[in-house]
Order: structure tokens, then C-alpha cells, then sequence
């Protein structure tokens, strides 16, 4: 052991008159000297501390950064052991300081650059500060998701295999020191971004986008590289669009409203752009009137007639009495009937039979 001169802290008590630190307190000095049995540092009033090989065992690459002169960071472990050093680790400075980082970049909502180190069932093992975290299936972004049939777990982790070893931005969403815990997520820089882009619009904004996919509800439009909008299928058109795909396509270039924003969901209208048929409805309608119509559609709830290409109205089954619509309509039927009410601000018209004309 080196002959280093140790004083005691009953002595540098007295003498000094200092403050005791506590276990576990972080503690800083300038390394001594660096040999195979302990490192020796200079505590300054506090006396010598000493760094003893179990630190090093399983982070030689720590040991082998260190200089004789350097300022380093410890964590006290016992205030004077039987030598009369005062006991130090780095690891748990490392990581007392890594756990802080931790937060700090948690609480400014920072995009961190990690390297993912291994895969498993339930997602992608990464390391932040040498603390080992955890980026479950359900943080990837979306592009970056396997798209597997049936969803098979196996196959998922098959699939991820070749991001292994890349780098990945990801954003701290969780974490416990106690529990040894760090969740961190891909999809929440996406989410982060996807807030600002939508903070830019507003309800009753027009926008003009790119039709990036049709379905079954409706067309989905790319507004600029990160945000999309819907214009769901009773958003198309004034008059009864039976599928988007008979009026919309891929890479159609569109004009709509935006009638609704939910976090990162934007809702479009194409129809609020045109002319309103219902506003004047009752310049050209009135209860009790007779009107004739087409069957357009069959539902549980009544059958839907239209009166012109933009106005539907809607035979209610309380009307229709025993007969079952299936049995007794078919879809492009002529049908009289007379208005029983007119709500031009829920666009509905309820109408009762008068007569049935068959093709």
C-alpha cells in the first residue's frame, strides 16, 4: 500500500472542524496514483480516498481511462475504513451521474442517438449512460413495425434481427433508479413532431394534400411529410357516396376543410367546400308534401330514398309497418311518398309511404 500520509477523521475533525459527508454522498478529488491494487485520491480536506480492483472487474476499459492528475467524481462508501482511506466507487458515481442525466434528458423531452445492442419478444434492448433500456414493440415507429400475418411473436423478432447493431434516435419516456428501469420510445419523436406540424392548422383552415391511401371509410391525405388528414366517406360529398374509390384515388391531388383536430388526428371535409343543398331546403320542400324518389340503400334502421342527387331522406321502419324492406325493396326502386318532417341543421328527412311504383 502506498505510503501516502493518512489522517484520521477524528484528527481532520478537530482540526478542521469539518462537516462530515454521509455514505453515499458524491465526493470529488485528483487522482494520486494509479496501481494494480488501489487507486489513490486526493480528497483535499477530506483526506485520501482509495478506489480499491473489485471496481474494475467488470469495466477494465474505466481503469485503464484514468491519469494521475485528473479530477474524478466518487461515490463515498464508507467514511474511513481500517487503512484510514476513505472508501470511494466510480461505478456508482457513474451511475448515480448517469441516472441524473437520465431525468434531465427525460424532462427536456430530448432525442437521444443509442445503438441497439439485442432483441428479444418484447422489443429492443439499447443503452443510455451505460444503463441498459428498453424500447418496447409498441415505441417503434410505425415504418419500422413488422408487418407479420397473424401477428407471430417469433417472426416479429426474425424480422428485427437486422436492425441489430444500428442506431436508433429515441426519446425517454420512463424510468426508476430504484427499479432499475429505462423505457424509452422511437414513436414518440414521431408524436412529438406530429404535435408541432398539427399546432400549425386550425379548424376551418383549407388545405390541399395528396391522397395517399382510399379505404372502405374513407381517403387519407398526405398534407406534408409527417401529417396526414382523413376525409371520412360521409365527408366526400353532399350525396350518398356508396365507396371512396368510386370517387377518389391514389395520388389524386385534393382541395378540403378541416373540421376537426384530436391530438394528432386531423378530420377533413371535401363537401364543406360546396354549396350546402340543405340550407334552402325548405324553399323546396315542406311537410306533407309528395315526393318521389329512388331506393338508394336498405339498412336496419329504415330505407334511405333519394330525392335528387344531393338530398337523401329516410323511410323509418316505424313506417314501414309488418312489411320487411329486404322482401319489399330493391335498390333503384321508384318510391312515392309523402314528408312527414324536415331538420335542415341534422340534414334529415323522414318521410312516410304513399306508393310503391315497381320497375
Amino acid at each position: 500500500m502506498s505510503t501516502t500520509n493518512i489522517t484520521s477523521m477524528k484528527d481532520l475533525i478537530a482540526t478542521h472542524g469539518l462537516e462530515l459527508p454521509k455514505n453515499e454522498d458524491i465526493v470529488t478529488g485528483e487522482i494520486l496514483s494509479i496501481g494494480k491494487n488501489a487507486v489513490l485520491v486526493d480528497l483535499g480536506s477530506l483526506g485520501t480516498g482509495i478506489v480499491y480492483p473489485g471496481e474494475f472487474y467488470d469495466k477494465s476499459t474505466l481503469q485503464k481511462s484514468l491519469k494521475p492528475g485528473q479530477q474524478i467524481s466518487a461515490v463515498l462508501l464508507n467514511i474511513e475504513n481500517e487503512e484510514g482511506f476513505r472508501e470511494l466507487s466510480l461505478k456508482r458515481a457513474q451511475i448515480t451521474t448517469a441516472w441524473e442525466d437520465i431525468k434531465a434528458r427525460k424532462d427536456s423531452g430530448e432525442i437521444l442517438t443509442t445503438k441497439i445492442a439485442n432483441i428479444n419478444k418484447g422489443g429492443l434492448i439499447v443503452e443510455v449512460n451505460g444503463v441498459q433500456g428498453f424500447l418496447p414493440l409498441s415505441q417503434l415507429a410505425p415504418e419500422k413495425y413488422p408487418v407479420v400475418e397473424g401477428g407471430d411473436t417469433t417472426k416479429i423478432i426474425q424480422a428485427l434481427q437486422k436492425f441489430r447493431g444500428q442506431d436508433i434516435q429515441v426519446k425517454i419516456i420512463d424510468f426508476s433508479e430504484e427499479e432499475n428501469r429505462l423505457i424509452v420510445s422511437e414513436k414518440a419523436i414521431n408524436d412529438a413532431l406530429l404535435k408541432e406540424e398539427v399546432a400549425r392548422f386550425k379548424v376551418g383552415d383549407v388545405v390541399e394534400g395528396e391522397i395517399s391511401d382510399v379505404t372502405d371509410f374513407g381517403a387519407f391525405v398526405k398534407l406534408n411529410d409527417v401529417l396526414e388528414g382523413l376525409i371520412h366517406i360521409s365527408e366526400i360529398d353532399w350525396k350518398l357516396v356508396k365507396s371512396p374509390k368510386d370517387v377518389l384515388s391514389v395520388g389524386q391531388t385534393v382541395k378540403a376543410k378541416i373540421i376537426g383536430i384530436d391530438n394528432s388526428k386531423v378530420a377533413l371535409s371535401l363537401k364543406a367546400l360546396r354549396p350546402d343543398p340543405w340550407e334552402n331546403i325548405d324553399e323546396k320542400y315542406s311537410i306533407g308534401q309528395s315526393v318521389t324518389g329512388k331506393v338508394a340503400k336498405i339498412t336496419a334502421y329504415g330505407v334511405i330514398i333519394h330525392l335528387n342527387d344531393e338530398v337523401s331522406a329516410l323511410i323509418p321502419m316505424s313506417e314501414l309497418g309488418d312489411a320487411k324492406p329486404s322482401e319489399t325493396y330493391k335498390i333503384g326502386d321508384d318510391v312515392q311518398a309523402n314528408i312527414l318532417s324536415i331538420n335542415a341543421k341534422e340534414h334529415k328527412v323522414l318521410l312516410t309511404i304513399q306508393k310503391i311504383n315497381k320497375k
